[in-house]
């Protein structure tokens, strides 16, 4: 994936794209109005010790959870995270974004799910938000229970609570926050 700075630096005129390796080899152009980013991480790396803080509209289609993870795992190891720890974060931040294009936004291409990253040397903080009618966790069924066993899918909202210090779903069940804080 590359960063694109594109527009007219005399008018004061700039916007971010981004162009990154697709499924099947094939290269993608990103809408760079579908795409946040703030002065940090146009500046480049984070200060020692400085919080780093992104927000990103995805596309709703597979592998675009990629425009983030990359980004987040880099940070948490520069902000001193455990192989560990940044193994769980990446899989509960992996099964959120997933769920969000899946299951929220259905793949629809008029929608988009916007990621919000917050990682320092104490709390990792991901908040996800898709477009969709949303949820209730409470009706998810038992992916432990004998009967569920078997099934191929299901486990995502496990492994992010199993994973994750805190994580909390808004009322309409189209957002997630999730925390890790060292121990």
């Amino acid at each position: 994936m590359s960063w694109l700075r594109v527009g007219v630096p005399a008018l004061g005129q700039w916007e971010w794209g981004c162009r990154y390796q697709g499924w099947g080899n094939r290269t993608d152009w990103i809408d760079p109005m579908a795409h946040e980013m703030s002065a940090r991480d146009a500046a480049g790396p984070t200060p020692a010790g400085a919080a780093w803080h992104r927000a990103i509209r995805l596309p709703s289609e597979r592998g675009a959870s990629r425009l983030v993870t990359e980004d987040l795992l880099e940070q948490l190891g520069a902000h001193g995270w455990d192989p560990s720890d940044i193994f769980s974060i990446h899989l509960a931040a992996e099964e959120a974004i997933v769920n969000a294009i899946v299951h929220g936004n259905k793949l629809d291409p008029h929608k988009q799910v916007l990621v919000e990253c917050l990682v320092s040397r104490e709390i990792v903080r991901v908040e996800i938000t898709d477009e969709g009618a949303g949820f209730d966790p409470a009706l998810l069924p038992d992916c432990t229970a004998e009967e569920r066993l078997e099934v191929p899918n299901g486990r995502g909202v496990m492994l992010m609570r199993t994973f994750m210090t805190r994580i909390e779903f808004n009322d309409k069940g189209n957002r997630v926050v999730m925390e890790k804080r060292k121990v």
